[in-house]
């Protein structure tokens, strides 16, 4: 094969390898990124986990507070009673003191309320905590796989491009040109050709001359659609037996295999 041909080929593996280092390289800190927002999620929800106890907890403060306060009253109201002279006063204070205790009644039931739903919040909070904790575990793994890829692609990239440059040094100038206005343009150069005569890029077939000069992998050919640089590539050996008319090895070693077999019955 021409000796351009064998560099450019060398140099395109080299490239797309280097291409999809960059990308995976630029990926790994989004992918961290997401880690670090379901973790941000995790928090949130063990905040508000936490602000609903401190919520309740504030409320049945509040609650027992004003229980106190009715108690307060009932008791103030008792003692008036023992002083009042009219059955209209003392009517006025049975119905204060059954207002109070009404309410009482009501504080009571907000109060129960909250310690119902306590071990709910509690457990909602087990939850959220043990979430949290294995996120911020996964987070931290996350990071330290991202450090150590990103290290060991960027090592791999000094040596690729290294290898880069020691193939371009031997492609003639005119062909490197070439080459890298293709690469810009289509993000690939060299395109096989294989027996059905088309170019495994763009899958346009090539007329019979040109595949004639591609298939002796000595000239410089490109495909006339996308301007991609040709290379042949022959068939297997197996292929070719097929499609000389001549049968597959193993099938050859079939028949030789019944023939010996055939013999041995006659004898």
């Amino acid at each position: 094969m021409n000796a351009n041909l064998q560099a450019l080929i060398k140099l395109q593996e080299v490239d797309l390898r280097m291409a999809a280092l960059r990308a995976e390289i630029a990926y790994l800190p989004k992918e961290v990124a997401q880690i670090e927002a379901k973790l941000a999620g995790s928090k949130a929800k063990v905040e508000a986990a936490q602000a609903a106890i401190k919520a309740d907890e504030t409320a049945r403060r509040k609650h027992e507070s004003d229980i106190k306060d009715q108690q307060e009253r009932i008791s103030k109201y008792r003692d008036q009673s023992l002083k009042v002279k009219t059955n209209q006063e003392y009517k006025a204070l049975l119905s204060e003191i059954g207002q109070a205790e009404a309410e009482i009644a009501k504080l009571e039931d907000k109060v129960l309320e909250i310690m119902v739903t306590a071990d709910t919040r509690k457990e909602a909070l087990k939850q959220a905590e043990a979430t949290l904790k294995a996120d911020t575990a996964e987070n931290e793994r996350e990071k330290e796989h991202a450090r150590q890829q990103t290290a060991a692609d960027q090592k791999q990239l000094a040596e690729l491009s290294d290898q880069r440059q020691r193939l371009r040094s031997g492609v003639d100038e005119e062909a490197l040109n070439h080459y890298d206005r293709v690469l810009k343009l289509r993000g690939s150069v060299m395109a096989a050709v294989y027996e059905d005569e088309s170019c495994s890029a763009c899958r346009v077939r090539l007329r019979p001359q040109v595949f004639q000069d591609v298939t002796s992998n000595q000239q410089f050919v490109t495909c006339f659609y996308c301007n991609r640089i040709l290379y042949y590539v022959p068939p297997s050996p197996k292929k070719q037996e097929i499609k000389d008319g001549k049968p597959p090895a193993a099938a050859a070693s079939q028949e030789e295999e019944a023939e010996r077999a055939d013999d041995a019955a006659t004898q």
